[in-house]
């Protein structure tokens, strides 16, 4: 008898990860390295790939590691902008601040 949890014990096609909005279950999604399904284009970021064991709780497995959110990304990219424009912003102030003390040496 096949007991519930553990993948060993269960058939092949029920522990196979496949697309949750197609079905394709290639070698693309074996590895769990695509973004994308290779047929109908679907976010494996945001819905990943599944078996029919985990669909049905037969199996847990933990969850995939996901990195920060768009969002996140966002707003580091705005931050970072930002910061890169101030760091310009002082370099030039400083620069001309520079040139107008040595062209004031140069007059007087």
């Amino acid at each position: 008898m096949k007991t519930a949890g553990q993948p060993g014990t269960l058939p092949q096609h029920l522990v196979q990860r496949r697309c949750v909005e197609c079905g394709y279950d290639g070698a693309l999604l074996r590895d769990g390295a695509a973004a994308r399904c290779a047929r109908c284009g679907c976010d494996l970021r945001r819905r990943p790939a599944r078996s029919y064991a985990e669909m049905e709780g037969m199996v847990v497995r933990a969850p995939p590691r996901r990195g920060p959110s768009p969002e996140k990304l966002s707003h580091d990219l705005q931050r970072q902008r930002l910061q890169r424009w101030l760091a310009f912003g002082l370099l030039a102030m400083g620069l001309l601040l520079v040139v107008f003390l040595a062209v004031a040496a140069i007059a007087m």
